[in-house]
């Protein structure tokens, strides 16, 4: 367990959701989730679209400053280029990239933004297990394989690899990426079906050591957590944000938490409850969180759920 680090406190944090498996044009904003803009001629424009991915930029401001940092780059260079234009997001602003893990649907359209940035020198944080092959394979016996970036793919000057198992400070302190997360539940086990390759050879690998977290301390409202697949489990993350920090107060929960799939409905129950103690005050499940718990997250925090869509931007 590390010791204590706390992020500075910033005024506040924009969420802005790039790739998600879901969109819906139609959705009504609030003061906090702002939905995608119609304007009077709407189908005159390019709409974003939904893919199996997670992608988000991060905005953090602390008086007259300002950072951005893109949280996962979704699973295709086509799908987060598309949806960047379609959101008019402009990269010249991000001051570095955090991949949560190195699965496909959060890292496969990494060369995509790194062509996008140009010259610009980037600092690109991940797990040095990142880079494992990984696979999957089913009660069936049927193999998925699960493609996972190249060191190849970085070796360009305008790209900074920080490889880091640790804690990690961006942008002046403002941002903390998790680095990997304490198991502290019982019911959190991991994705049993999982196996990655370590020196040539095939292993079973439930835990996903390389998924990370950003986290964000916002004056007097607590902290802003955001996973990408939240293979580590939700309350494993709450509560590890929780220690690391020194801080309780969990201000909102936002990403993927992986409940989705039959091997995960027996958890949903005591992720529910867990959930409701830890209380925050908004949660924001998405991509790989599963209908099935959506909906139960929903009704176990009707005041705190907000329903995702890609293009929803959280104004915290």
């Amino acid at each position: 367990m590390p010791e204590t680090l706390t992020p500075s406190v910033v005024d506040s944090v924009e969420i802005s959701i790039i790739v998600d498996n879901n969109i819906d044009l139609l959705m009504e904003s609030t003061d906090v989730a702002h939905r995608y803009p119609l304007d009077p001629k709407p189908f005159e424009k390019i709409f974003s679209i939904g893919e199996h991915g997670f992608s988000a930029l991060i905005r953090v401001r602390q008086g007259t400053k300002e950072s951005q940092v893109l949280f996962d780059t979704g699973i295709s260079r086509q799908g987060i280029l598309h949806n960047l234009d379609a959101q008019e997001i402009d990269l010249k602003d991000v001051q570095a990239i955090v991949l949560s893990h190195g699965h496909a649907d959060h890292a496969m359209g990494l060369t995509g933004v790194i062509d996008r940035l140009g010259t610009k020198n980037m600092p690109l944080v991940l797990h040095p297990d990142a880079f494992l092959e990984r696979k999957l394979v089913l009660p069936t016996g049927d193999e998925i394989q699960v493609p996972a970036p190249s060191r190849a793919d970085f070796g360009r000057d305008n790209i900074q690899v920080i490889e880091e198992v640790g804690p990690s400070m961006l942008v002046e302190d403002m941002i903390l990426v998790s680095g990997e997360v304490d198991r502290t539940t019982e019911f959190e086990t991991g994705f049993p079906v999982h196996y990655s390759k370590r020196h040539d050879h095939w292993e079973p690998d439930p835990t996903i050591l390389d998924d990370q977290f950003a986290l964000i301390n916002v004056k007097d409202k607590g902290l802003v957590v955001i996973t990408g697949c939240g293979h580590s489990g939700i309350i494993n993350i709450l509560r590890y944000a929780q220690t690391l920090t020194g801080i309780e107060k969990i201000y909102a929960a936002i990403g993927g938490f992986h409940l989705t799939g039959g091997v995960f409905d027996k958890i949903i129950p005591e992720t529910v409850s867990a959930l409701v103690e830890i209380d925050p005050t908004y949660v924001m499940p998405g991509h790989c969180t599963g209908w099935t718990a959506l909906h139960a997250i929903a009704e176990g925090l009707p005041d705190a759920y907000i329903a995702n869509s890609v293009g929803t931007t959280l104004m915290l």
